[in-house]
């Protein structure tokens, strides 16, 4: 069956959803919280920051503990880089771990060129005192050609783990101990006949390795995902070692109840794994099929299926679709097992449609904005995150550009769906505007989730709407719910496809990936994503204090730009102005610890003050200052922020 990657909507108004007839479960999600500073226009940390902090090394990329010092620290730190910048088609794979000593290691796919002929893992190491490699590691692990991998440990060793995009199957390497850049490339396993294994997740805890995934039939032109089990195309498929993954004892085995009465295809990168202990928990959801979880007690052995939310019809009927507008999973999904072996499962939320009933074939709508959480403790669906949260502006809806519209089949709203409030589009890939979620857990049964989410006010050089990294926690198993926080608020870029290390301490373990340029799908990858061309992305890594999420208080500073912030000492910290560059005003976000004189000037190339704007006294806390440009010509200039004690110089354009 073929997708109409049609419509990416705005998203309803929190009250507008009330009109589906998924009301009951909308009404359940949780708004308000920390509100973001009143001008919108967050503060950024530069380019200059963050070459900073790579050259520093050791001491700002240390996850460190604040217990003693009082000190708020962050690392926020670039650990490698990709042309490849198609991390994952939905659902985010295992890409960092933190080890029992507090170490951590992340793994992603990287290609050093823009043909990605020489993808593979890319892998760095945090040592407690600083990373293998700072600012644009390029050596990757395999010599084969390697996509999609997952990054574990154990006796001792790491492993990755990925699809071996050319020969067929899965390859895993270990290195010669925890850190090392010392790699063994192990023989290409999971092979089956014709069949060529794709976009794997893999966990393990100790010996046993489990590992899900779906296939192409390499003998078929185009290599289309056309083989079928129990009448569903390219099923996803349960594997299972026992030995550390020498050998597997379960292959490509189909789990319990799935067939076609309520699936139609695997979908590429449309599930998730997770293991604790003995207890391997596995979650998949898809625009036209159930999310659901299969739950082992036993290493794999045996599974118990559990539907988490049913999609409305079974199997797909374009006649029902046509007259109605489901609410259902974007193909996004996580999976987590909590502290007590209970299971958690998070998708973004997405709508589907059938304006054509004479075709084999239905449109989703990746507009929708929520988060949906399921938990095994109670086996109740509630909406965690989204909705009027993230109207930043409180007009009523999220205003998100239009973008590239040539690459949407159509671009006409179904009237329904305007009857419903959605009126415009958006280029956003494959998923729904909140996205990619990513779960943690913590000694104390705190539960972390980041999400993807786009800003209203930032966009890219196309208009296109960036996104952040945000982030909601819960501190009672699920029960409830603290409003989303956003951790990379970085204006002018975009933070996507963030990982959460499984196991949290002090600091919540994120890898994400960065650039100038919105959209999900692989840049320079056809004439329809034109505006979106190959180029370097960022690899980074962030410690998010825990109890700054916990207290609310990593929003404002976060806001800011701040990466080191110390609350007993005299601290003046100087956003980045928004927009830059700009022609006329253009704000600036500072934070002042004591009451001072706040004035900006503003020079030139030759270091000529052409500007000087007094702002009077300011209190302690924060501040937004608007400068400004009138009469000054087009070109680079320096905004310096000053106080009576301190002064931060930035760089700035006027057009």
């Amino acid at each position: 069956m073929n997708k109409k990657l049609l419509i990416t909507a705005l998203v309803l108004p929190f009250m507008a959803f009330s009109q589906s007839k998924d009301a009951s479960k909308f009404s359940q999600m949780t708004v308000g919280g920390p509100q973001l500073l009143s001008s919108q226009a967050a503060g950024t940390v530069d380019n200059s920051t963050f070459d900073s902090m790579a050259n520093a090394g050791a001491s700002k990329a240390a996850p460190q503990s604040n217990a003693k010092r009082g000190i708020i620290s962050y690392s926020f730190v670039k650990v490698g880089s990709t042309y490849y910048d198609l991390q994952t088609n939905a659902s985010i794979g295992r890409r960092v771990v933190l080890h029992d000593d507090g170490k951590v290691s992340v793994a992603w796919t990287t290609s050093n060129d823009a043909t990605y002929a020489n993808r593979g893992t890319g892998y760095n190491h945090f040592n407690l005192s600083s990373w293998l490699t700072v600012g644009n590691p390029t050596s990757r692990i395999e010599s084969v050609r390697l996509g999609w991998p997952s990054i574990g440990v154990n006796n001792g060793k790491e492993w990755v783990m990925g699809h071996d995009a050319a020969n067929g199957g899965y390859v895993m390497s270990n290195n010669a101990s925890i850190g090392s850049t010392s790699w063994t490339q192990g023989t290409s396993v999971l092979t089956e006949n014709n069949l060529r294994p794709l976009w794997g997740r893999v966990a393990n805890s100790g010996n046993y390795f489990h590992c899900i995934g779906t296939y192409a039939d390499s003998s078929q032109p185009g290599e289309p995902r056309a083989p079928k089990r129990n009448g569903v195309f390219a099923p996803l498929t349960y594997s299972r070692s026992t030995d550390g993954g020498v050998t597997w004892d379960i292959q490509h085995s189909l789990l319990p109840g799935y067939d076609s009465t309520r699936f139609t295809s695997g979908g590429g990168d449309e599930y998730s794994i997770d293991v604790r202990g003995s207890v391997v928990a596995i979650v998949t959801g898809d625009h036209l099929k159930d999310v659901t979880v299969w739950k082992s007690t036993d290493n794999g052995a045996t599974f118990t299926k559990i539907i988490a939310d049913s999609f409305a019809y079974a199997p797909y009927n374009d006649k029902k679709l046509m007259l109605d507008t489901p609410t259902v999973c974007d193909g996004s999904v996580e999976v987590l097992i909590d502290n007590n072996n209970n299971v958690h499962a998070f998708w973004g939320v997405s709508k589907v449609f059938d304006d054509d009933t004479t075709d084999a074939s239905y449109s989703f709508f990746p507009g929708t904005a929520l988060l949906a959480h399921w938990s095994e403790s109670t086996g109740q669906v509630q909406f965690i995150a989204g909705g009027s949260q993230f109207d930043r502006d409180k007009n009523g809806t999220l205003d998100v550009s239009a973008g590239n519209t040539a690459a949407l089949s159509g671009g006409l709203v179904p009237q329904t769906l305007k009857n419903n409030g959605i009126s415009s589009v958006a280029r956003l890939g494959n998923t729904s505007l909140l996205h990619s979620p990513s779960a943690g857990v913590d000694a104390s049964g705190n539960i972390f989730v980041t999400f993807s989410f786009p800003l209203e006010q930032d966009v890219d050089a196309n208009n296109v709407n960036l996104r952040d990294i945000m982030m909601v926690h819960s501190t009672d198993g699920g029960a409830n719910w603290a409003a989303s926080q956003d951790i990379t608020q970085i204006q002018g870029l975009e933070e996507e496809f963030a990982c959460v290390a499984k196991k949290v301490d002090n600091f919540i373990h994120v890898i994400f990936q960065q650039d100038a340029t919105a959209g999900t799908n692989l840049q320079n990858n056809s004439t329809a994503d034109n505006n979106h061309p190959a180029g370097v992305n960022d690899i980074m890594y962030a410690a998010i204090p825990v109890a700054k999420i916990l207290d609310g208080s990593i929003q404002t500073l976060w806001s800011l730009g701040v990466e080191q912030f110390d609350a007993n000492q005299e601290v003046f910290v100087v956003s980045q102005n928004y927009p830059n560059p700009f022609s006329s005003n253009s704000d600036v976000i500072i934070w002042l610890n004591t009451e001072s004189n706040v004035t900006i000037e503003i020079t030139n190339v030759s270091g000529q003050v052409v500007s000087t704007q007094n702002f009077g006294s300011k209190g302690a806390g924060n501040h937004s200052l608007t400068m400004n440009a009138d009469g000054l010509a087009a070109g680079i200039y320096f905004y310096t922020v000053k106080t009576a004690t301190h002064s931060v110089t930035k760089k700035m354009t006027i057009n």
